[in-house]
């Protein structure tokens, strides 16, 4: 029973691991702002998201998973991820090329330091609201954790938080690594590149949601 049961977690941090670091909104949000501004940039990005995994498996835990899988509140939700996306597309692509200095990024004199860790810390708001964007997470967390339901929900779902954090962080870090092999001039089209990116994103959720006011 217990082989069986370090089996189960084992799958399902493997799968949760290889979940997170399939190319998506949070991950190159991450890798983004890594690549351009640092590791603390990386960190505090994460930290955001991090805050909306645990919303979404609070939702979970508490068997709550039902709100949000109508299907006019899907296409809601769906609609308003895309406009949020298309709003991060927009800041992305209209960006101006910058040093790899989180500093920069925020346009504030350094003599200004209050102004400063606002910005930065702006980017765990944008953590969190991103990773709220795309609803079908709580499908992802669901799916994953009904096998595991009966017995021990609570271990699993701590398992799977272990597994989503340990692949942003292995990606943060060989974020890091690579940063230094980026020449500046490459940083800029990074953001284009991302807002891209983001739009295609955008446009996926418009389509879901628009199937999903058609179907109620």
């Amino acid at each position: 029973m217990e082989n069986t049961l370090i089996f189960e977690l084992f799958t399902l941090f493997c799968v949760g691991f290889i979940g997170a670091l399939t190319p998506g909104p949070d991950i190159l949000f991450t890798l983004r702002n890594t690549l351009n501004y640092g590791a603390k940039a990386g960190f505090l990005g994460l930290f955001g998201i991090f805050l909306g995994w645990i919303t979404f498996l609070s939702l979970v835990y508490f068997g709550l998973t039902h709100l949000l899988n109508g299907v006019l509140i899907q296409g809601i939700l769906n609609a308003i991820g895309g406009i949020y996306l298309c709003y991060i597309a927009y800041l992305l692509l209209k960006s101006k090329p910058v040093k790899s200095n989180l500093m920069q990024d925020s346009k504030i004199p350094l003599a200004q330091p209050v102004q400063t860790i606002q910005s930065l810390y702006s980017l765990i708001f944008k953590g969190y609201l991103l990773n709220l964007s795309n609803p079908k997470a709580i499908l992802f967390f669901g799916l994953i954790i009904t096998p595991f339901t009966q017995y021990h929900l609570t271990l699993s779902l701590a398992i799977l938080l272990l597994s989503l954090l340990s692949a942003f962080i292995l990606a943060i870090l060989l974020a890091v690594f690579f940063r230094k092999f980026v020449k500046d001039s490459l940083f800029d089209r990074i953001d284009k590149i991302c807002g891209i990116i983001f739009l295609g994103f955008a446009f996926f959720l418009f389509l879901t949601s628009y199937r999903n006011f058609i179907n109620f």
